[in-house]
């Protein structure tokens, strides 16, 4: 009957379709399934060789249908490995491909849910207690002057030397730090405001995070409308790069950065200040970059950013 399991017979009677060489279609009409089914009936039980065998497909779908299971993580030694991953603020992601042996993110975050390793929301990457709409409050600054919008950007593709910059705020809004990514790379510059969010202090940290970027590497930075950047005229002459601004209430236009804070957030919580020390978000930093990514072909953003910064350089 279609949507039982398959029995003994309809697998006997697929063998003989396929050492017909008869297509899945035909085979399925002849026993009342879908092609489909009968296509992931031959991915799962074929042998090693490629040959279907009655018999042996229907020994192994009954060795996988019984309950209960094993669960991967049920290995002890295993688990303990996960669990210092993630307390190390590994995304189950990157958990899941650093460890391998059949443990997908998944699993991971399955066993997280089921309270194997405590509370998922002070082991996870990102936790939260809910999700809710964010007021808006507070007026967009009408002192930029003339300045450039997105939309005057060339395209850039995946040329390297774009930048994208934020401030990622502490507790209240009190504290900030600098935020600057590049575009092909992923790598991260952070820098400290220990003298607050004012814009000429934001300035100067900017200009000195960009002085340590090789000229042909700076073409643009992109920014959202803040009145921390209101000195960017002098932050494109002295770092020599052209900024331009998002369009009022769209971080979407800087996606990058935007990703890069949540990732942040695994060592600069909500909740708590930022650090005004730059050798502690120096720290930080060389952390998030030595972390392998998957847009990255499961590189790090340093390894990627030197071939590209020799590449441009040479």
């Amino acid at each position: 009957m279609p949507g039982c399991r398959l029995s003994f017979g309809e697998r006997e009677e697929i063998a003989v379709g396929v050492a017909a060489g008869e297509s899945l279609g035909v085979i399925a009409r002849r026993i009342g399934r879908c092609a489909s089914t009968v296509g992931r009936e031959l991915v799962r039980n074929s042998n090693r060789d490629g040959g279907y065998r009655a018999t042996g497909a229907d020994r192994k779908a009954r060795e996988r249908s019984r309950r209960p299971k094993r669960r991967v993580l049920d290995d002890p030694g295993l688990c303990r490995r996960v669990r210092r991953m993630l307390e190390e603020k590994h995304s189950p992601m990157t958990v899941s491909r650093l460890i391998g042996g059949g443990v997908s993110h998944e699993t991971i975050y399955r066993e997280l849910y089921r309270g194997r390793f405590g509370d998922p929301r002070a082991v996870l990457c990102r936790p939260r207690r809910s999700r809710r709409r964010r007021t808006r409050t507070g007026r967009y600054p009408d002192n930029l002057g003339a300045y450039k919008r997105i939309s005057e950007r060339p395209d850039i593709g995946g040329e390297p030397g774009h930048w994208e910059g934020d401030l990622l705020v502490g507790s209240d809004n009190r504290t900030a730090a600098v935020v600057i990514t590049e575009r092909a790379s992923r790598i991260c510059l952070l820098g400290a405001l220990p003298q607050g969010r004012n814009a000429d202090h934001v300035a100067s940290v900017v200009i000195r995070l960009l002085g340590s970027v090789p000229t042909p590497l700076r073409r643009t930075l992109t920014w959202d409308q803040g009145r921390e950047l209101t000195r960017w005229p002098r932050i494109e002459a002295a770092a020599g790069i052209p900024i331009y601004f998002c369009e009022p209430r769209s971080p979407w236009q800087k996606p990058l950065v935007e990703n890069q804070n949540g990732l942040l957030r695994r060592w600069l919580a909500r909740h708590l200040p930022m650090p005004r020390s730059q050798a502690t978000l120096n720290r930080i930093a060389h952390r998030l970059n030595h972390t392998p990514r998957r847009i990255l072909r499961w590189h790090t953003a340093t390894h990627t950013y030197h071939q590209l910064t020799a590449a441009t350089t040479s």
